[in-house]
C-alpha cells in the first residue's frame, strides 16, 4: 500500500484569457486519439457548454475521451451542473470535471465523474500510464458536482442545483501545480459518439492554505 502525503503548495492561481467561442476555457482536445472525433460548443446566451465524444475509456493506463480545457496554476474549485443527452445502450459513458496533468493519454490526472448508470466517483492516476483508482460515493447521478484542489488534496462535491453541496471525500495526489483543468466526456464504446450539456460552470481560486479541519476524510493510497 502507498501513502500519499499531503503538501500545502503556495501558489497564485493564474488564468489564461478565454478563447472566442469557448467560454472560460481555452481550447478542446481528443485525448488517445478516439476513432470519432469530438466536439465542445458554448452557447453565449445560455452559458451551457456541449460537448461530444467518443473513447474506448478513461481507465487502467490509457485514456480515450473529449477535453475541453484551460491551463492554471494554484488551489482551484471546478463546479458544474451536467447531465447526459439522450438515452444510450452504454451503462458507463462519463462526463465530468478533471484536473490532469498533461494531455498524454496515460497522464495522471483526478477527475470526479458521473456514469450513465449514476455511479458518482473520484478517480486518479497517480503516475504516468500506471493504472486508474477509483474512490465510489452512495450517491447516484449528482446533478451538481465540484472538484477541489488544495495542495495536494482533491475532494469532490455533490448535490442538487440551487443546494449546498455535501463533500463526498477526498484522496491525497502529488500532480504538481500547473494543470490541465476542464470538462470531459467518454462514449465508453468506441463506436459510440455520446453528449453531455453543462450549466452553471464556474472556476474559482483558492486560497493557498490547507483543507478546512472537521471534513470528512477519503481514500490515502
Amino acid at each position: 500500500m502507498r501513502f500519499r502525503f499531503l503538501l500545502v503548495v503556495a501558489a497564485t492561481l493564474v488564468f489564461a484569457q478565454p478563447y472566442a467561442g469557448l467560454g472560460v476555457f481555452e481550447n478542446q482536445t481528443d485525448v488517445g486519439n478516439p476513432d470519432l472525433k469530438g466536439s465542445a460548443a458554448y452557447d453565449a446566451a445560455t452559458k451551457e457548454y456541449k460537448l461530444s465524444g467518443s473513447g474506448v475509456n478513461m481507465w487502467a493506463k490509457s485514456d480515450q475521451f473529449h477535453f475541453l480545457w484551460k491551463k492554471l496554476s494554484g488551489n482551484v474549485r471546478l463546479t458544474a451542473t451536467l447531465h447526459f443527452v439522450g438515452t444510450s445502450p452504454t451503462a458507463h459513458r462519463k462526463a465530468g470535471l478533471m484536473l490532469r496533468k498533461t494531455l498524454d493519454a496515460g497522464s495522471p490526472y483526478v477527475d470526479a465523474v458521473v456514469h450513465g448508470v449514476g455511479l458518482t466517483e473520484l478517480q486518479d492516476r497517480e503516475t504516468p500510464d500506471d493504472i486508474t483508482r477509483g474512490f465510489a460515493f452512495p450517491v447516484e447521478g449528482p446533478q451538481r458536482i465540484a472538484l477541489e484542489k488544495r495542495g495536494n488534496v482533491y475532494s469532490m462535491w455533490y448535490g442538487n442545483p440551487g443546494e449546498p453541496l455535501k463533500e463526498g471525500g477526498w484522496i491525497q495526489v502529488n500532480l504538481g501545480n500547473d494543470l490541465y483543468a476542464g470538462l470531459f466526456i467518454c462514449s465508453h464504446d468506441p463506436k459510440l459518439m455520446e453528449s453531455a450539456v453543462f450549466s452553471d460552470v464556474t472556476i474559482e481560486p483558492l486560497p493557498a492554505t490547507p483543507r478546512p479541519a472537521g471534513k470528512k476524510g477519503g481514500r490515502k493510497k
